[in-house]
């Protein structure tokens, strides 16, 4: 019994390091600071930025961080899909309460005085619809700094508006601030897990 509480503990700390590698970190930040230049440059190119992201995610982590932990099963299959679901019904949620609202403010049945407050603080719900999936993924991945980059997000973009701030700068801003942070960590891992040899890789597997 005791042997099995350790497998799990052993799984559980892997697991948690295996993302504090700091590329889901340097993708969030990447995104938010090509949202940002896009606005103020008028220029849809930086948006690569966001997509170039997600598209090297998977082979950054096959480079980086799976030789130095090992490539493990941490969860139940049973797990995994029950997190799956929970993230697909996160998106479908943010996607209807986007849809939702952009129909609301097409329509001719909106009063004036939510489409003065929509005017001034769309910036704060569109930061909303970002800080709800990073909540989420927070308890999917076990990644509980994504909290900190929603709140992070709601404030400075709150701080922004209030302050009168251009919406690019304090977005860029934020963006900048995620992506060092990311970096960061990206720098402590390297350091704090040297790279395993392909014996010890495939004993773990």
């Amino acid at each position: 019994m005791s042997q099995n509480i350790d497998l799990k503990e052993l799984r559980k700390k892997i697991y948690l390091s295996y993302h504090q590698d700091g590329l889901i970190d340097i993708i969030i930040g990447a995104s938010i600071l090509g949202f940002g230049l896009q606005i103020a440059t008028d220029n849809s190119a930086f948006l690569f930025l966001t997509w170039m992201g997600f598209i090297l995610y998977t082979p950054l982590k096959n480079r980086l961080t799976v030789p130095r932990l090992g490539y493990v099963r941490f969860d139940e299959e049973r797990k995994t899909t029950m997190r799956l679901v929970l993230m697909v019904a996160v998106g479908v949620l943010v996607l209807a309460m986007f849809i939702g609202l952009y129909v609301f403010i097409l329509s001719d049945s909106m009063p004036q005085t939510l489409s003065d407050w929509l005017r001034k603080y769309h910036m704060l719900v569109l930061g909303t619809f970002i800080a709800i999936p990073l909540i989420a993924a927070a308890f999917w991945m076990g990644v509980k700094r994504l909290i900190v980059y929603a709140g992070l997000t709601i404030v400075v973009i709150l701080a922004g508006i209030q302050l009168e701030i251009p919406a690019p700068v304090y977005i860029i801003a934020l963006g900048c601030t995620i992506l060092l942070s990311g970096l960061w960590i990206l720098f402590r891992f390297l350091r704090q897990y040297p790279i395993v040899s392909k014996d010890k890789n495939h004993a773990a597997e």
